[in-house]
């Protein structure tokens, strides 16, 4: 598979995409970005992604990209030959030095796509660890809820939980509170109730956090968003993670303290379930 990107609307091979070193997103982390997932070559929960990237477009008062970026997205994983791939979707405000942005700056468009891990099904099976963090995101700040590409405390994060052979970081913010992973959305469950983080908390609005919010009413599961102290994700019965590519990951060890039985919980379970469900239920209206 080659490896290739749409950058500004033309297909290129990803050695030669290049962008000006005043881009803004460079110089600055003046960008946004999203990643989709991709089943069968078939965009899914396009709408919901777009819209949460729009939504960060407009807070940050940047330019929207003329582009069409789902006919940009489908052209980069049809060139990789990809079927079941990640889709990165970064848009800068364009190309020019100083805070405060000039007047009429072209946004500068990258799409990209990767293919799944081929490890992610057998971690979803078998769960996986996670590391508590000894830092936060720093919520309450203006990139609570948005992706933007300041993205230091996600590239810290991730790399001590590789250094600890674990595989996601949890965030603990100074109140002691986790907020997220640096890649995902976190649950747990107490006594049959499922708990994840508000978006108060500095939690991004997940996609595939709301879906399982809806499929656990649709299930009748009791569920609260609440605060989570770090200290008491040692003792939930079930903690899980969600994403747009892991789906829903089981984790069976916190630390290096095991959760309940080390193995995934009855709860995770129906809600892998549920969530594989949906995704076929989504993917043959699709097809129609």
């Amino acid at each position: 598979m080659r490896s290739v990107a749409v950058l500004d609307g033309v297909l290129v091979p990803s050695d030669r995409a290049t962008i000006p070193i005043s881009d803004r997103g460079f110089l600055y982390g003046d960008a946004v970005f999203e990643t989709v997932r991709a089943y069968d070559g078939r965009l899914f929960l396009w709408q919901q992604h777009l819209r949460r990237l729009t939504a960060s477009l407009r807070a940050f008062r940047m330019p929207a990209p003329r582009a069409d970026l789902a006919d940009a997205a489908r052209r980069v994983i049809a060139a990789r030959g990809l079927g079941d791939a990640a889709i990165r979707l970064t848009i800068t405000r364009g190309t020019g030095e100083g805070l405060v942005a000039g007047a009429g700056l072209v946004p500068n468009v990258v799409v990209m796509a990767r293919p799944i891990p081929d490890e992610l099904p057998a971690q979803r099976e078998q769960g996986v660890g996670v590391l508590l963090l000894p830092f936060g995101r720093g919520h309450g700040g203006i990139t609570d809820g948005h992706k933007t590409n300041a993205y230091l405390s996600a590239v810290l994060g991730k790399t001590r939980a590789a250094e600890r052979r674990t595989f996601e970081g949890l965030y603990v913010e100074r109140d002691g509170m986790i907020s997220e992973g640096t890649t995902s959305n976190v649950f747990a469950v107490r006594r049959g109730k499922l708990l994840t983080p508000p978006l108060e908390a500095g939690c991004l609005p997940g996609v595939t956090r709301q879906v399982i919010l809806h499929l656990a009413a649709e299930e009748g599961l009791a569920y609260e968003t609440m605060a989570l102290q770090a200290w008491t994700l040692h003792e939930p019965d079930e903690v899980f993670l969600t994403a747009s590519t892991l789906e829903v990951m089981p984790v069976v060890r916190v630390d290096r303290q095991r959760v309940a039985t080390g193995k995934p919980g009855t709860i995770t379970r129906l809600l892998q379930d549920r969530y594989a469900s949906f995704v076929r239920r989504t993917l043959a209206r699709l097809r129609t």
